[in-house]
């Protein structure tokens, strides 16, 4: 982030992330419609300087529906100002006191400045939950007996969020485009 931000909500106020903006390519036929009818081929959208594309600048990408042939899924990447990584789960505990999650054991050499979120699952009453920092691959939730989901997010490296053009070799042809 420029010194020149006093923070990143001021960062991404400013739109500086989307200031090159050109047309991508044109995307494939839609399937056919309810109705019978076939749907009208479109464009991808503008890209940003990073390869965005889609018509809000996301990295979108296709799956095929899980529940309907005729339909696919669009989903789009996660975006912010490092390259992060996420581990999730699902535990217990069972003694009223505490237990131990281990993450894998090459985190810890892969990531570093963790966060832990816990979102208890309710059991008829309102649980609150603890946890410590993540050290050698593992944090510990305390709290009263119930079921909870963790997840840990975790920087893995720092990106230059504002390069200047004459010092960038960018790379890539079309929507894919990367330093």
């Amino acid at each position: 982030m420029s010194r020149y931000y006093a923070n990143y909500p001021q960062y991404l106020g400013a739109q500086r992330c989307c200031d090159l903006r050109i047309q991508g390519p044109q995307g494939p036929q839609g399937p056919t419609g309810a109705n019978g009818g076939v749907g009208q081929r479109g464009w991808t959208g503008p890209i940003g300087q990073d390869g965005a594309t889609g018509p809000t600048g996301a990295k979108s990408f296709i799956i095929q529906h899980p529940k309907n042939e005729n339909k696919y899924l669009v989903h789009a990447c996660l975006e912010g100002p490092e390259a992060g990584v996420y581990y999730r789960g699902k535990s217990e505990i069972l003694n009223n006191q505490s237990i131990t999650i281990d993450l894998p054991y090459y985190v810890d050499s892969l990531a570093s400045d963790f966060t832990v979120n816990i979102t208890p699952i309710f059991n008829g009453k309102l649980n609150t939950l603890n946890s410590s920092e993540v050290l050698d691959n593992k944090f510990t939730v305390y709290g009263e007996n119930c079921k909870f989901y963790w997840i840990v997010y975790g920087k893995r490296l720092n990106i230059d969020v504002e390069p200047n053009k004459s010092e960038t070799n960018v790379k890539g042809k079309g929507p894919y485009l990367y330093i």
